[in-house]
């Protein structure tokens, strides 16, 4: 999330390139730049904001993914919102008993250029049956979807800046929507920014808007480190029905991390995510016990 500078050093506040330019192109939505950096492999950047790298996306899909999945007692269809890059989809389809993924982003730039430059991150999850791949409008689409139509839903979406395409993705219209569209144990995770970086009011305002969706008693915040981040980003998640994220199988958790080879989400993670500092609790107005 730093602007990109074409310098030949690696620097502890920002990604540079320092490599070969993969890709520079303007779509209809935003720049969209792919290119080596020394230290960080392969770096999508959108408008120059950094938004993803090879060497530590695993923690951001890892936890934008398990952690509803697994609030859930069984997820079977899920959306995509965003994550053109491929890393969600490929998250989502490593659970048991899944039958649909339909996943979609608006920017077809941004999804072809990931699965032609940075293959790994959806680690052939394009190729897979079971995902519906749509290049559209996702606010559209969850506005027209049937009632109860998926058991969780993902909004992996750039930041909501107010000039960004994805700030539509936090509003209060938005969030009931997605309400409707899940069953009677979904569970929605959505990227909710940095709090101490970013701008304090929109942040508050993208978690109220989550709060009016669901009511506060449903909608808890849990928190991620990501290195190529500058730090602690937080995450939301609301829910439906009995589902609670602190009250997860451990059991169930510990297998999937094993069998599935987890390198940051676990059962401890899970549940020490959701463990708030005193100055995110006060900024957002969300009291827990």
């Amino acid at each position: 999330m730093f602007k990109v500078k074409e310098l030949e050093t690696h620097s502890d506040t920002e990604i540079h390139i320092s490599g070969e330019k993969l890709l520079s192109q303007r779509s209809e939505f935003q720049k969209v730049s792919i290119a080596h950096n020394k230290w960080w492999g392969k770096v999508l950047w959108l408008d120059d904001i950094t938004n993803v790298t090879e060497r530590d996306e695993f923690i951001y899909h890892e936890m934008i993914v398990h952690v509803p999945m697994m609030t859930h007692p069984n997820p079977k269809r899920v959306l995509i919102i965003g994550g053109g890059d491929g890393g969600s989809a490929r998250e989502v389809l490593r659970h048991p008993n899944l039958e649909k993924v339909v996943m979609i982003d608006i920017d077809e730039v941004v999804v072809n250029g990931c699965r032609k430059h940075m293959p790994s991150l959806s680690a052939g999850a394009f190729e897979d049956p079971r995902l519906e791949l749509i290049i559209g409008d996702g606010i559209e689409y969850v506005k027209n979807a049937a009632a109860n139509s998926f058991d969780v839903i993902i909004v992996d979406s750039t930041d909501p800046m107010e000039d960004s395409c994805g700030a539509v993705l936090f509003t209060e219209e938005f969030y009931q929507n997605v309400k409707r569209a899940l069953t009677e144990d979904g569970v929605v995770s959505t990227q909710s920014l940095r709090p101490i970086r970013d701008q304090e009011n929109l942040y508050k305002r993208s978690i109220e808007n989550l709060h009016l969706g669901f009511t506060k008693e449903r909608v808890y915040l849990y928190t991620i480190s990501v290195d190529s981040y500058l730090g602690t980003m937080t995450l939301g998640l609301g829910f439906k029905g009995d589902t609670h994220p602190e009250k997860i199988d451990k059991a169930r958790v510990k297998a999937f991390c094993k069998e599935k080879k987890m390198k940051y989400y676990s059962h401890g993670i899970h549940l020490g995510a959701f463990c708030l500092p005193t100055y995110l609790k006060e900024l957002v107005g969300i009291k827990y016990e």
